[in-house]
C-alpha cells in the first residue's frame, strides 16, 4: 500500500522552481512523477496526507477622520491586506519511511525561509514563492513561510530510525506542524490580470488569487 506523503492529497504546498534539492521524493516512481513528470528540476511538493485545520484572515485598512463635535467618524478606504493563512498539521509516523519523510519535511520548510547563501549557486537570491493548494478552494495560491512551529513533545512514543543518514535520529509518533503563510503577487502580475469583475465570477482562482 503506497505512504500517503507521496501519493496526491488534496492539501499540499509545492516549490515549483526546482531548484531546491527535492528530498522528499522517494527514489522508486510515485504519482506524483507521472503527474508532474520526471525532469531535472522537477518541483517539490509537500504533502498534509491527514487534514489539517487552515484558517484564513482577510482584512480590509480605513483611515478614520475625527470631526470636532461628531457622533459618527467618516471613513475613507485605504488598501486591502495580503490573506494570510495558518495551518496546523498532524504529522503521524507509522513507519521508518514516514519518520524520515517527516524530519525531511521540517528541514524543507526551514530551508525555503532561508536566502542563498556563499557556496550556493545563486548567493543572494530569496527565499523561493510557493503555492498553496487546498481542497479545491484555493489553487496555486502565491505565498511565503513566515512562521514555522514544531514541537517535539514529552507525552508521546517515538521512533528510531535504525540505518541510513538518519539511522539513529528518533521521530515522534504524531507530530504537528504549525505554519503561517502570508500571499504575495508580482506588481506586474497584478497590474494587468487582477480586476475584482474576474475576481468575483471565479475566473482568477487558478491564478491564485484569493
Amino acid at each position: 500500500m503506497a505512504s500517503p506523503y507521496y501519493t496526491k492529497q488534496p492539501v499540499y504546498i509545492k516549490e515549483p522552481s526546482g531548484r531546491y534539492a527535492n528530498i522528499l521524493k522517494k527514489g522508486l516512481t510515485s504519482s506524483w512523477d507521472e503527474e508532474e513528470g520526471i525532469t531535472q528540476n522537477t518541483p517539490t511538493i509537500l504533502n498534509f496526507p491527514f487534514t489539517p485545520t487552515i484558517s484564513i484572515i482577510q482584512s480590509a485598512n480605513y483611515s478614520q477622520y475625527d470631526l470636532t463635535h461628531a457622533n459618527f467618524q467618516q471613513r475613507a478606504f485605504d488598501s486591502h491586506t495580503n490573506m494570510e493563512l495558518n495551518m496546523t498539521a498532524p504529522m503521524v509516523v507509522r513507519s521508518i519511511e514516514e519518520a524520515e519523510y517527516v524530519y525531511n519535511a521540517a528541514l524543507f520548510i526551514r530551508s525555503v525561509m532561508k536566502m542563498q547563501w556563499l557556496r550556493d549557486e545563486n548567493p543572494g537570491m530569496p527565499p523561493p514563492i510557493l503555492r498553496f493548494y487546498a481542497h479545491g478552494i484555493y489553487e496555486n495560491v502565491p505565498c511565503i513561510i513566515r512562521d514555522f512551529t514544531w514541537n517535539l513533545d514529552s507525552d508521546l512514543d517515538y521512533l528510531e530510525i535504525p540505518y541510513g543518514k538518519h539511522k539513529g535520529m528518533r521521530m515522534p509518533v504524531h507530530n504537528m506542524f504549525v505554519l503561517s503563510l502570508a500571499t504575495t503577487y508580482a506588481p506586474k502580475d497584478v497590474r494587468e490580470n487582477f480586476s475584482v469583475k474576474e475576481y468575483l465570477q471565479g475566473n482568477l482562482k487558478d491564478q491564485g488569487y484569493v
